[in-house]
């Protein structure tokens, strides 16, 4: 029975790897799409992105549900469960191995978040930027008075850093 549990999230923890290096390169890929601007590759980036989450939501279901199994297993409590906790109860010759695995994900999932992080940045940055460029044109553009003649232009003079 334990045998098969530790076969079984071996087996899981090696799939969520795969799939974290998988959206490690994506995140990877997507700073270089949101550098150049190519929108449509950056879409198509995001909709393979939601079939890896998707696969990786499923992995972790499996992987808690065997967890769940493994902690009744071995006596403990479901709220005093970490992965590493339970490897430490294993006494199980691959309890090393998913040991190893479990921190290889540790580590793959701290550089999936960084990368994540510095797309947020550079998202907001150009939102910044859109921004303040959509309200220099709307205050560079004249409208209509209420007697329905054009207002003038104002005279704008965009300033800009020195450091750009």
């Amino acid at each position: 029975m334990m045998a098969d549990l530790v076969a079984e999230l071996l087996r899981i923890v090696g799939e969520q790897i795969d799939v974290c290096c998988e959206l490690a390169a994506l995140a990877r890929r997507r700073t270089e799409l949101l550098v150049s601007g190519d929108v449509e590759v950056l879409l198509e980036s995001n909709r393979i992105e939601e079939e890896f989450c998707t696969k990786l939501q499923g992995l972790e279901k499996e992987r808690a549900a065997l967890c769940h199994d493994a902690c009744s297993a071995l006596g403990m409590l479901p709220g005093e469960f970490t992965l590493m906790k339970l490897i430490e109860k294993l006494d199980h010759p691959a309890a090393g191995e998913l040991r190893s695995q479990a921190n290889l994900l540790k580590s793959i999932v701290k550089e999936l978040r960084s990368v994540t992080r510095r797309n947020m940045r550079l998202i907001e940055k150009s939102i910044a930027y859109s921004q303040g460029l959509m309200a220099l044109m709307s205050e560079a553009s004249s409208g209509y008075q209420q007697t329905g003649l054009l207002q003038s232009i104002p005279s704008v003079r965009p300033t800009f850093s020195q450091r750009a």
